[in-house]
């Protein structure tokens, strides 16, 4: 254990170099545990208006153990309850409120927190406002005594830093949906999404998105917002304006609101060119109503596919799934572009009765029996939709 003045001003130097860049919490948390000799440090958030867990972090944190507190234990903290009741800057102490008979016929101590080493809390919560609740503990294991008088008076010192800390970054505690959407999951995707206001305010575009835009003139972004061609462009945002009228109308949101609209946007090339098409599908999302007419407003979720710059079917999941042959992947992977059998094998320069040879075995591997079963494998591949 180190109580010292030297190792307190490290770990608030620690602390702010964290709230500087994020990836130095791992390194507060850590010394902050080992200064104290907790066997955990656990800082977690509850989003108020989602009514759930949506931040926790720390020192010495098992995944396994993480994961069960999120998706069961939590809900039946009996800790949670009384910290809820207390004031920003106030501790608990869970030996002081819950006593060994207690602990022992308690599910969450006799189900979770004994079974994976743990036993005594001392929490304090930083952060109470209208989203957020965030709150901040120290663990001892089982056979250790509780925190001291001395170590409650050095994490006392602490708090008021730490709770200047989360205030600054207070946005990390709470769900985001350009955090999550975005991050988690937009950018995974492979088809060109963006996500928008109803007004065509980009909110978001993922990075295939990014390459649509330079590969076609019939979409662009400028100044933060959508263009089409005008005439798509107005057809695109009158329909908008009447779903979002529509989500906002009502106490129940009609089921047209989240089906998809589509438009093929086509540009005329003229003599001896081919027509280029863009193929646009929109829905809107819409969150929880707040009350009535107000509230966050929906956002709509736009998914593009351009036949010239379409992703091509993923060799190294069609080789690893269905064990295919280098060979009967460049079958799939032409049949997958639109060819035909016969357009397969000019293009490979092969006989017709190879690719119909190779097409059988592509069958028996992938337990299909005819092309468009093989095609609709192929469009429902993972790495079809994520990167």
């Amino acid at each position: 254990m180190d109580l010292s003045t030297e190792r307190y001003e490290e770990i608030i130097h620690l602390l702010y170099e964290a709230v500087a860049e994020p990836s130095g919490w791992p390194d507060f948390f850590t010394s902050l545990g080992q200064a104290i000799e907790a066997n955990v440090i656990h800082m977690l958030a509850i989003d108020k208006k989602h009514g759930s867990l949506s931040y926790s972090d720390g020192f010495n944190l098992p995944v396994e153990g993480e994961l069960a507190y999120i998706q069961r234990y939590g809900s039946i903290d009996p800790r949670m309850a009384l910290m809820r009741q207390q004031n920003p800057g106030e501790w608990i102490h869970c030996h002081e409120v819950f006593d060994d008979d207690f602990v022992a016929h308690d599910p969450f101590y006799q189900d979770f927190l004994i079974p994976i080493g743990r036993r005594y809390v001392s929490g304090c919560k930083l952060v109470d406002n209208a989203n957020v609740c965030v709150i901040f503990s120290a663990l001892r294991a089982v056979g250790e005594n509780p925190l001291g008088p001395a170590e409650i008076r050095f994490l006392d010192k602490l708090v008021p830093h730490l709770t200047r800390a989360v205030r600054m970054q207070i946005q990390n505690y709470t769900f985001s949906t350009k955090a999550l959407v975005g991050h988690a999951l937009v950018n995974k995707l492979r088809q060109p999404v963006m996500l928008l206001t109803t007004d065509s305010n980009v909110v978001l575009a993922n990075e295939a998105a990014t390459r649509l835009l330079s590969s076609t003139s019939l979409v662009g972004v400028t100044d933060g917002k959508l263009h089409l061609p005008i005439e798509y462009q107005a057809q695109f945002r009158n329909e908008c304006a009447r779903l979002e009228g529509l989500a906002r109308g009502e106490i129940e949101i009609p089921e047209e609101v989240s089906t998809y609209r589509s438009m093929a946007i086509t540009t005329r090339k003229g003599m001896g060119q081919a027509d280029e098409t863009l193929y646009a599908f929109f829905t809107l999302l819409v969150p929880p109503k707040v009350s009535g007419a107000f509230g966050l407003r929906p956002l709509v979720l736009l998914l593009f596919y351009h036949p010239e710059s379409a992703p091509p079917v993923d060799a190294e999941l069609l080789s690893a799934a269905f064990n295919l042959t280098p060979a009967e992947i460049r079958v799939c992977r032409s049949l997958g572009e639109g060819l035909s059998p016969k357009e397969v094998a000019v293009r490979l320069g092969i006989q017709y009765e190879t690719v119909r040879k190779q097409l059988q075995s592509i069958y028996r591997k992938t337990d299909t029996d005819r092309q468009s079963e093989l095609m609709r494998l192929m469009l429902h591949l993972p790495l079809n939709a994520f990167a």
